[in-house]
């Protein structure tokens, strides 16, 4: 009598399902899993999945309450067809074939089962060996982690979830040399970290790697000097020829307000210039000296700017150019 009930109460209503905008993709060999879910998530929402299982079955006519027997199994056979149905339209044209000797969704159901549930202990251990050799490589960790992520949510759905520790240890694997800082921290953790957080701490550690990567990055910025020849009366012995230079990166500060005054550096014995500007008291600026003149009878120059690189319009003006010719 019970049994009675539960069926009346199963078919007060017909159930038309609409595969197609339900189901989001057809079932093929290798979408068993997703679309058993899918299905099976329909069937349960509509009170629908004890046909498929076998729960309910058929009823049977009664002669002695022959109208009501019958209008119950009319009624469970056009539930059972409309499921059949829902299921020979979800599934793609390579597949569609081998249910087209199934009365009941019961026997379709099943059939799939037996064809396709058998394989997801292989399409696990396929999973499982993806995630042990996917690498970061050239990926951003955003798109690493997104990866990782889909294959293991396809475990899941196949029954083989993956625990936090596992991920957690999969995706620390697959970061690479650049990402040692962090990793040991994390598997120093006594408790397991889900993967939000991982997701939220390699992000972090990511950006900054960024930083440290663009400080580093900041181009060298050399200077030039620029020696001018010039020519100045001396007193009995003739004629002087001295070079003035001038920094194009530094002003010469000291001249203003104190034009008299020239200082004398006692390192290098040079005048007009202190510590601060002189060359030899720091060797990594680079410079260069260029020499330019009109012509003078007195052919000797001599060129003592402390320049690293020197520049001249005439070879002869350079001392390098006479010791070759020698």
């Amino acid at each position: 009598m019970s049994s009675s009930a539960s069926i009346n109460s199963t078919l007060d209503q017909i159930i038309t399902i609409n595969s197609a905008t339900a189901i989001n993709e057809k079932l093929t060999a290798s979408t068993f899993p997703q679309w058993r879910a899918q299905f099976e998530a329909l069937l349960i929402g509509h009170d629908l999945m004890n046909f498929v299982t076998g729960d309910l079955q058929c009823p049977v006519i009664d002669t002695e309450n022959s109208v009501v027997s019958k209008a119950a199994n009319s009624r469970w056979i056009r539930q059972d067809k409309l499921i059949l149905h829902a299921l020979l339209a979800s599934t793609s044209t390579t597949i569609t074939p081998l249910l087209a000797s199934c009365k009941t969704s019961y026997e379709a159901w099943n059939k799939l089962t037996r064809l396709y549930a058998g394989k997801s202990r292989t399409r696990a251990m396929q999973l499982k060996e993806d995630l042990t050799l996917n690498h970061r490589g050239s990926r951003t960790v955003t798109e690493f982690l997104q990866a990782i992520k889909l294959t293991a949510d396809e475990l899941a759905r196949i029954d083989h979830p993956v625990t936090n520790d596992d991920l957690t240890l999969y995706v620390l694997n697959g970061l690479g040399p650049d990402y040692r800082e962090i990793v040991a921290p994390i598997r120093a953790k006594e408790h397991p970290i889900r993967f939000e957080e991982l997701h939220d701490l390699l992000i972090g550690h990511e950006s900054y790697l960024c930083r440290l990567e663009q400080q580093t990055m900041q181009p060298l910025v050399p200077t030039t000097n620029f020696t001018q020849r010039r020519h100045f009366p001396a007193g009995n012995n003739g004629q002087r020829f001295y070079s003035k230079s001038h920094d194009s990166t530094k002003q010469n500060t000291y001249n203003l307000g104190f034009r008299k005054y020239k200082p004398k550096y006692q390192l290098c014995d040079q005048l007009s210039h202190t510590t601060k500007t002189c060359s030899k008291n720091n060797s990594y600026d680079f410079s260069a000296n260029c020499a330019a003149s009109s012509k003078s009878k007195d052919s000797k120059w001599l060129v003592d700017s402390a320049a690293s690189h020197n520049m001249t319009t005439n070879l002869l003006n350079l001392s390098i150019h006479l010791n070759m010719m020698v």
